[in-house]
């Protein structure tokens, strides 16, 4: 293994990012800057034949972003497929055609069989050895899988109970112009646009059952999230969760209600939760919202209270959807892949 390492450091990736104008893209653009992820060359692509905009940038330096075109796609190593999930389904094929990996940011890959999902500080095991598709969780999904699979690593899980909130940056730039535009036209009396959220969002709440079974714009059905949970932890825990749309711009916040086996209180709870790298728990004095969180990395924990029997207990999650969510998750899984002999 030291010897394989060794030679993937020393090679560089060929990357490419498609619907890299996307906010996921920015993202994830970002965290392989800031990780110094080793590349020989990168490309960015587009779903549109005909894009408005075509420039762009990668580690500060302006770039064009191309039209994805099977038959004139550049020699890849690692792809990043970061549009919508019916842009992301236009490629599904296309690793296993040419011989790539492909890291799934748009969950079109959950229509296809045998597809890992990886969360990459849960179970790394599910990275193949050999190039093809990768899913990765929803954001939601991605979140609650950590400190989920944390506790039950930690003490044990019996139960959880959980109502997510989802911000606007799920639906890409269009959600957040949409809040925005909302915002400005009730403080002015005006008629609110609604084609992003159908709803009014600024200054309200909208839960899930009204978008039907689909779920909400940037979001996913609740029994998808549960049974991505589920995959990614392994489950052997019940799990319930409820999604509200919030208006806010970045970070997802949930309460959970957690339920740990008999004789297990809140120092196990803490101790499980303080050995996970990737969660730390509240200190006094430190900002727990939303607005605060925004751009930190890391998931927080905080407000870890009795609810009831006295091995139930609230906890406050939140995390950067964007500094810490899906871009980081898929970034790492490149990693991982870089160091197997596998994808090179």
């Amino acid at each position: 293994m030291p010897d394989r390492r060794k030679h993937a450091a020393a090679r560089k990736a060929h990357v490419a990012l498609f619907d890299a104008q996307s906010l996921i893209a920015k993202g994830v653009r970002e965290r392989l800057v800031e990780r110094s992820f080793p590349i020989a060359s990168v490309h960015l692509y587009t779903s549109q034949p005909d894009p408005e905009a075509n420039l762009t940038e990668f580690g500060g330096q302006a770039m064009l972003v191309a039209h994805a075109d099977f038959d004139a796609l550049a020699p890849l190593d690692i792809a990043f497929l970061c549009g919508t999930r019916p842009e992301g389904a236009l490629y599904l094929d296309w690793p296993g055609r040419k011989g790539f990996a492909a890291i799934d940011l748009t969950t079109a890959s959950r229509a296809a069989e045998g597809v890992p999902l990886v969360n990459a500080a849960v179970n790394p095991e599910a990275i193949p050895e050999a190039p093809g598709l990768i899913g990765t969780p929803h954001p939601i999904a991605l979140v609650l899988s950590t400190v989920l699979s944390a506790i039950r690593r930690g003490c044990g899980l019996a139960e959880a109970s959980i109502v997510a909130l989802q911000p606007v940056s799920e639906c890409g730039e269009e959600g957040i112009r949409e809040l925005y535009q909302q915002t400005l036209a009730l403080l002015n009396f005006k008629d609110l646009p609604r084609e992003v959220f159908g709803h009014q969002l600024a200054f309200n709440l909208v839960p899930d059952f009204l978008y039907g079974g689909a779920g909400p714009p940037g979001g996913a059905a609740t029994e998808e999230l549960e049974a991505e949970i589920t995959q990614v932890t392994g489950g052997g825990f019940g799990l319930s969760l409820s999604i509200a749309l919030a208006p806010v711009f970045h970070c997802h916040a949930a309460m959970a209600r957690v339920v740990l086996p008999p004789k297990r209180g809140r120092k196990d709870l803490l101790a499980a939760l303080g050995a996970a790298p990737d969660v730390r728990v509240h200190e006094r004095g430190e900002g727990a919202t939303p607005m605060e969180r925004a751009g930190e990395p890391g998931i927080l924990v905080a407000g870890v209270r009795q609810a009831g029997p006295e091995n139930a207990f609230w906890l406050w999650v939140v995390a950067d959807n964007l500094a810490s969510g899906a871009a980081l998750n898929a970034v790492r899984i490149a990693e991982a892949l870089w160091q197997r002999e596998g994808v090179h």
